[in-house]
């Protein structure tokens, strides 16, 4: 979900003129659940009035009078931003942004039917998962526990335990019906999932394409990554296709590898510049004047022995709405040192990066060290804008547009996805050959009239569904 996932605990030493103190003795008449209270609402207090972009725009709320630091967040936030987090599930988010929590090993994509229900049809499975064998991409998920799917019990796709899931198909070509489809029976299970899904080479005429489904930017499964790179090296790749169509981001460690082994090998040096930051107004005065701080401000290509020194010097993106942070980041970010082609939807279109802030406290010699009592909490406020070496994107961009536009054929007949007649990956294949043209979609046009749910960022990241907006 975030372009940055860094500690930040740190910069308070030197920072620390923006951090407020709290009146330990008016604490002392406060029951311990009172006190914890207080204490993270001022952690939140502390690390937003420091750090937040937007911090000039929060409102002037006394930490010490809110009862629930969540809701007190929530009512810190700009308008501008739909991407701030905040959990009292510390150790949920961080499995989560290291892909090895618990799941079901799909990821959904949410449609109304009608006035109150909805489907889900399933985007891709992960192999070995609870899912794999029992569902594929493009299923349509009609019932939960055997009650149709409603904003009430929507949650339990992704909640974990034990789930009875009745799939549908189409008749008569535009009814939906389980008629005939037994439920699918599915526990969750604690698991790594390596974010590289598909790797595989093309060949076409002249043409090796080496193609590549990548879920998340996280980076524990960095040398995944570097593996695959290293795979389409061996098998001599003279074209990239780069699937980032449901990727939401992660951290800047494999979107720096990321850029670094497909730019040019003559640009992607080690400690060359690859992107900038800007902070608030502060922070950005603060790091400026500190070289301390360089890695604040600048990014920097990083050194890897998986470069794909591409003939043709170009890459071909795959792209929909669910591309976001750290995949917009990659497209734009390589612009500069070699043609980039999107093609697929437009993308989400957020352009700044967040940083994990979890309590600290002062301890008796005066050094700030984790707060333990509230190490359940953590953060993740948005802190910066990133732009390319060349200046781009504006605050008025919205999203990345696609130079091709192509629409992710999910629904039934879903194409799998690294299949030559897969929509996006076929027309990243057509163009590249010179052939230029898509795959027939006329099976499309019978299926029902189903309208995807625009979600929040939020609600995307961590798979939280709640229902907002349908337009």
């Amino acid at each position: 979900y975030m372009n940055g996932v860094r500690k930040i605990m740190y910069l308070f030493a030197l920072l620390s003129v923006f951090i407020a103190c709290q009146d330990d003795d008016d604490n002392d008449k406060l029951t311990k659940e009172e006190e914890l209270t207080l204490r993270a609402n001022q952690f939140i207090h502390d690390n937003m009035s420091m750090f937040y972009l937007w911090n000039k725009e929060m409102p002037a709320i006394d930490p010490q009078k809110e009862k629930d630091p969540i809701e007190y967040f929530e009512k810190l936030l700009s308008s501008k931003d739909s991407a701030s987090i905040i959990t009292d599930d510390a150790q949920g988010l961080m499995e989560s942004l290291t892909n090895t929590g618990e799941t079901f090993g799909y990821d959904l994509a949410y449609y109304g039917v009608g006035k109150d229900n909805y489907v889900a049809i399933v985007k891709y499975v992960y192999p070995n998962s609870p899912a794999d064998g029992k569902l594929k991409r493009g299923d349509i998920i009609l019932k939960i526990n055997y009650t149709y799917i409603t904003k009430d019990n929507i949650d339990k796709l992704t909640q974990n335990g034990t789930i009875q899931l009745t799939k549908g198909k189409i008749i008569n070509g535009n009814e939906l019906t389980d008629e005939g489809t037994p439920p699918v029976t599915l526990t969750s299970k604690k698991m790594e999932t390596d974010p590289v899904l598909i790797r595989k080479v093309i060949e076409k005429g002249n043409h090796k394409i080496g193609y590549l489904m990548y879920t998340d930017f996280a980076s524990s499964f960095n040398n995944s990554l570097e593996d695959a790179f290293n795979y389409f090296k061996t098998e001599g790749i003279t074209d990239l296709v780069l699937d980032l169509r449901y990727n939401h981001g992660g951290d800047d460690a494999a979107s720096a590898l990321m850029c670094s082994a497909i730019a040019p090998p003559d640009k992607a040096i080690e400690g060359e510049l690859l992107s900038y930051e800007k902070w608030n107004s502060e922070c950005q005065k603060a790091f400026e004047s500190d070289s301390r701080f360089d890695t604040q401000l600048h990014r920097y290509f990083k050194k890897v022995d998986c470069n794909l020194n591409l003939p043709n010097k170009r890459v071909y993106i795959l792209t929909t709405r669910e591309t976001i942070s750290a995949s917009e980041y990659t497209a734009i970010c390589l612009k500069p040192f070699m043609e980039v082609i999107r093609i697929g939807q437009k993308t989400y279109g957020k352009f700044t990066t967040m940083a994990l802030m979890q309590p600290t406290k002062e301890d008796t010699n005066g050094k700030i060290v984790a707060d333990e009592e509230l190490s359940n909490w953590l953060m993740a406020p948005i802190v910066s804008r990133y732009t390319n070496v060349d200046g781009y994107p504006s605050d008025a961009v919205k999203g990345l547009e696609p130079h091709h536009e192509v629409e992710d054929q999910l629904l039934p007949p879903a194409s799998t996805l690294g299949a030559e007649n897969e929509p996006l990956l076929a027309k990243a294949i057509a163009i590249i050959t010179g052939e230029n043209k898509l795959s027939p979609r006329s099976a499309l046009q019978s299926t029902p009239d189903f309208k995807q749910i625009h979600r929040t960022f939020n609600d995307i990241r961590s798979n939280r569904i709640i229902i907002t907006n349908t337009k």
